[in-house]
């Protein structure tokens, strides 16, 4: 949807961080990569803006409105490990919205991540700070004939039911087109995930596009 400047009243609280997951795919869906966000909002400062912007948003210096945006901090990997990634997230996120000042960079926190955590490794664990539950723990999955991927199973019956999961099989083995709908993009991934995997030991070898865009 991409970032949107919005005007809420001043004494309006910030909604929470949301968590959410993606997949993006080549046309033949052989390769995959995780994305795992934290999307959030943060105070935007009049100064950027034009008098033109200014007045589409009807917004003036003595407004009783602030300005807010959305922005998210993401990462991809080939491994779905979308539950450790997410406690780093929020976790980097906490840091940068406490406005304390740090004694270590925050870009330090993300090179270390990316530069110097070996993998694969039979299991790491990340200490994020001297908070015993600031932890993630990497564990390299089994060596299964199943595939990875970041498929829910209990997220495609809660959703879907049992019914419609047999009748979504039935199309999938006949090849048709699919679309799952759903305004939750976390849910949507896993889902879509699990109905591909759900294929096993056979291939979808159709187009796999686990999430569209809105449409205006």
């Amino acid at each position: 949807m991409g970032a949107t400047l919005e005007l809420w009243p001043v004494e309006a609280t910030q909604p929470k961080p949301v968590f959410s997951t993606f997949v993006l795919t080549v046309s033949d869906a052989k390769h995959k990569v995780y994305g795992s966000a934290v999307t959030f909002y943060e105070k935007f400062s009049a100064d950027y803006l034009t008098e033109e912007q200014k007045g589409l948003l009807e917004y003036s210096d003595d407004s009783k409105f602030a300005l807010n945006v959305n922005k998210s901090i993401c990462i991809l990997s080939h491994w779905p490990f979308s539950e450790d990634f997410e406690t780093w997230l929020r976790w980097l996120h906490a840091i940068v919205a406490s406005g304390e000042p740090q004694t270590i960079p925050i870009e330090r926190y993300i090179t270390q991540l990316l530069d110097e955590v070996p993998f694969p490794s039979p299991r790491i664990l990340l200490q994020l700070s001297s908070d015993t539950h600031d932890r993630v723990i990497l564990t390299q999955p089994e060596d299964l004939p199943l595939p990875r991927s970041a498929a829910s199973f209990k997220q495609l019956l809660l959703n879907l039911g049992s019914e419609n999961c047999l009748q979504v099989l039935l199309l999938i083995l006949t090849e048709q087109k699919i679309l799952i709908h759903s305004l939750r993009p976390d849910t949507l991934t896993s889902v879509a995930e699990a109905v591909c995997t759900m294929l096993f030991p056979f291939k979808w070898q159709c187009p796999y596009i686990p999430l569209c865009p809105l449409g205006k």
